[in-house]
């Protein structure tokens, strides 16, 4: 079942935040930490903080089975433009992505959101949309990739560096990828002004 996330949720997704990999490297010998830094309790601790504490612009969907969330997929909702940011994916059953992306479209749709970004490993680029994306959202859906940001390098444009790399030195070549609603299925815009 697939359920927005909150914090009474704390419990039931720690043990996503339990692997020794990120975007597929061993984030002990990988990345730019002191020996003795939790990666993951750094991690989690965010996570719970951002997503999981009613903050009005961040949110997370997740699969849920017998109490535990198998899968998520976090995001921030843009109050500077018309998109959101799709901002994390961890999970444990990756059959339950693409369910779970659906209902995250859904919401963003009806609140008027016809595009979101979304960055990661550029050795993915070609696999991403195929694991994630049902065939509907596949179809409606259509993306151009924006830029590429080099391993272990700053992203010079805000917005992306403060969302989506949350401010972090990524250890692998980085793409920022755009996705967006095709004209055709855009039946009815959003009303985008008023008092």
């Amino acid at each position: 079942m697939i359920e927005l996330l909150d914090s009474s949720h704390k419990d039931a997704v720690k043990h996503l935040f339990s692997s020794p990999r990120y975007m597929g490297l061993d984030y002990k010998k990988d990345l730019f930490l002191e020996a003795d830094a939790e990666f993951m309790k750094i991690a989690y601790d965010g996570f719970c903080d951002t997503y999981l504490s009613n903050l009005s612009n961040f949110k997370a969907y997740g699969n849920i089975d017998a109490g535990v969330v198998t899968s998520y997929i976090a995001f921030y909702e843009s109050t500077e433009s018309a998109e959101w940011f799709w901002t994390q994916i961890r999970s444990k059953d990756r059959m339950s992505i693409p369910d779970i992306l659906d209902t995250v479209i859904s919401y963003n749709e009806k609140h008027g959101r016809y595009k979101f970004y979304s960055m990661f490993s550029a050795r993915y680029a070609r696999t991403y949309r195929r694991l994630t994306f049902s065939k509907d959202v596949s179809e409606r859906y259509d993306f151009f990739d924006e830029f590429i940001v080099p391993a272990k390098t700053k992203c010079f444009y805000q917005v992306p560096w403060q969302v989506l790399f949350n401010r972090t030195l990524v250890p692998v070549d980085s793409i920022v990828r755009c996705t967006f609603l095709k004209q055709k299925y855009r039946e009815i815009l959003p009303i985008g002004g008023g008092l």
